[in-house]
Order: C-alpha cells, then structure tokens, then sequence
C-alpha cells in the first residue's frame, strides 16, 4: 500500500528572508516534534525574487534562536505559479501578500486555499504578520512569538481535518 502524500503548507512573506521563512522554520520544529514529519511538509517563499538565495535575516535568526530554533540553511525563492496548485494551503503574512497572491491566481481557481496567517493567531490582537525588517530587535521577537501562536494553531487544525 502506498503512503499518503504529504499536506503541503507554504508561507509567504514580501521577500521570504524574515516572516516566511521564520514560519517555515517554527512549523517545521512543531510537526517533528510530533513526529509528523512524513504526513505534513512546508515551504516558503515571497511575493518577490530581490532575495532570490538569500539566507534570512541575520536579525531574524537571531529571535530564532533566542526562542529555541536553529537556522537549518534555507534560502530565499519567490512564488512561482505552480505554488498554487502543488500547496494544500498557503499562508500569507499580511494583506498585500494575500491579494499579491490572489491576483497570481488568474483564473481563481486556488483562491480557497490562500489565507492569512493570523486566522490561526489566538492570544496576539494583531490582523497581520507585521513586516519587522526596518524596526528593532523586538519587532522580530514579536514576529516570533506571534509565529508560533499561529503555527501552533494551525498544525492543532491540521491535526483535526487529517485525523493525525
């Protein structure tokens, strides 16, 4: 019998070298953490390619690491088309990437599977994933900690829809 293919999870941010890739990275803990790892994957990417093989943000890695997560290597890729057939659900920061998302969706055909994500933040007021590259060293461990309230969630809801 054949495994079943992976839930496939995508985050996006603007240039994917500070909240996408932070999401990817946190995501990634939690689900080995649960040993999910063959029945849930993830990826990130942003909105544009300036950072194309970037690694994060030095200041971004470091409220990783404060936080407990490791830098695993990534490298910064824009979005491309197929993104939005291969994913099961893409995560947008913030509203512009959602609707820079939407319009990449021609035919709004993946629409449904684009949402924000701070639809899975419960103990942050924030609406969107604010974009920390031109604050201070708090704005990333904000961004951190908000990341992992969302990711939480949403692992939790992926757990329930896939009966893990």
């Amino acid at each position: 019998m054949n495994a079943p293919e992976p839930y496939r999870v995508l985050f996006v941010c603007l240039g994917n070298i500070c909240r996408s890739p932070a999401a990817e990275i946190i995501f990634k803990k939690m689900v080995a953490e649960q040993g999910l790892e063959h029945l849930v994957e993830s990826d990130s990417a942003g909105m544009i390619g300036y950072h194309r093989g970037c690694p994060p943000d030095s200041r971004m890695l470091t409220a990783l690491k404060k936080y407990g997560y490791e830098d695993p290597g990534l490298k910064s890729r824009p979005v491309r088309k197929e993104d939005l057939e291969q994913f099961d659900l893409i995560v947008g920061m913030d509203r512009e990437n959602l609707r820079d998302l939407k319009r990449l969706d021609e035919k709004g055909q993946w629409t449904g599977k684009i949402v924000p994500m701070c639809f899975f933040t419960t103990r942050f007021p924030d609406e969107e994933v604010p974009d920390p590259y031109y604050g201070g060293q708090e704005g990333f461990e904000h961004v951190v900690k908000l990341l992992q309230d969302g990711c939480g969630n949403l692992l939790e809801r992926l757990k329930e829809q896939l009966s893990l």
